[in-house]
This record gives C-alpha cells, sequence and structure tokens, in this order.
C-alpha cells in the first residue's frame, strides 16, 4: 500500500477497512495511522525482539502442523 490508497484496507471482522487514510500514511486513525513507532532506542529493540519471538513461535507451529499432517497421511 502506499500514501496515495483511497481506503484504510486494515482487516477487520467485518471485511476491509473503508476509512480514508491519515494524510501522509496508509492505515486510517483507528488502524495504526497516528501511531508514531517506538521512539527511544530499547522500545525498537523490544519491539524487534517481540516481533523476532513471534515469527519464531509461528515457525515451530507450521512446522508442527507440516509433521502432523505428513504423518496423517
Amino acid at each position: 500500500m502506499t500514501s496515495e490508497t483511497k481506503i484504510c484496507g486494515a482487516r477487520t471482522k467485518y471485511g476491509v477497512c473503508l476509512e480514508p487514510p491519515v494524510e501522509g500514511k496508509t492505515r486510517c486513525r483507528l488502524h495504526g495511522g497516528l501511531s508514531t513507532g517506538a521512539k527511544t532506542a530499547e522500545g525498537r529493540k523490544r519491539i524487534s525482539e517481540a516481533n523476532t519471538a513471534l515469527w519464531a513461535e509461528r515457525n515451530r507451529l507450521i512446522e508442527l502442523a507440516r509433521s502432523l499432517e505428513a504423518t496423517a497421511s
């Protein structure tokens, strides 16, 4: 998505958010358009570590599902 998009496009339980994005951003005010993100090095490091842990867990679960699927066939 680019900042010229006409809608927010965030996935919601009702479908896709059709609100216009915040000026210069890609998301509306409700879906992170007003967020400034982490400002300190400590905050950026904490977010990076959380994302690394999240993706490691997701990858572990995907591999587990694949191995269970392979043994079931």
